[in-house]
Order: C-alpha cells, then sequence, then structure tokens
C-alpha cells in the first residue's frame, strides 16, 4: 500500500463507522445519536432502538437545524453507516 492509499482510508475512516462499533458505543452509554435515513415507513416497521427518524431526501441545514450540535450523529441507510459530526 502506498502513502496515497493510506492517506485515503485514514481520510475515509475518521468519518466512518460500522455496524460493531456503533453497538458497542451504544452499549457503552456514548453520547452517540442514530440516526435513521429511511423512509417513514421503513422505520415504523423496525429501527435500532433509541433511533431518530430523518429520511436521508429531507436531511438540510434547515432539518438539522435543532439538533445538538456536540452530538456524534451516526447515520445509516439500508444497511450501511456513516458517522457525521454535525458542525
Amino acid at each position: 500500500m502506498n502513502i496515497d492509499q493510506l492517506n485515503h482510508y485514514k481520510q475515509k475512516l475518521a468519518f466512518e463507522t460500522d455496524s460493531w462499533d456503533v453497538y458497542e458505543a451504544l452499549n457503552r452509554n456514548e453520547p452517540v445519536v442514530v440516526v435513521d435515513g429511511r423512509s417513514a415507513e421503513a422505520y415504523a416497521r423496525e429501527h435500532i432502538p433509541g433511533a431518530i427518524n430523518l429520511p436521508h431526501r429531507e436531511i438540510s441545514a434547515e432539518t438539522t437545524e435543532a439538533l445538538d450540535k456536540a452530538r456524534l450523529y451516526v447515520c445509516y441507510c439500508g444497511g450501511s453507516y456513516r458517522a457525521h459530526i454535525l458542525l
């Protein structure tokens, strides 16, 4: 692996996590907010306990304005996770 590849993955991992890391963080009661980016219907059928619903097509500056910018938000949609710190 060359330095450019290594830097690429270091940058990617700074903003992404996997389901095991999220599971562990929730079990340690870390201040993580899980955001379910699927439709309201999919969220109603099943979601991670404690997750909030914010369909990805509705995410904007206006819909995230009231969120605590100091918290870590882990967003998932259709089985994938993306961790974002909202500033």
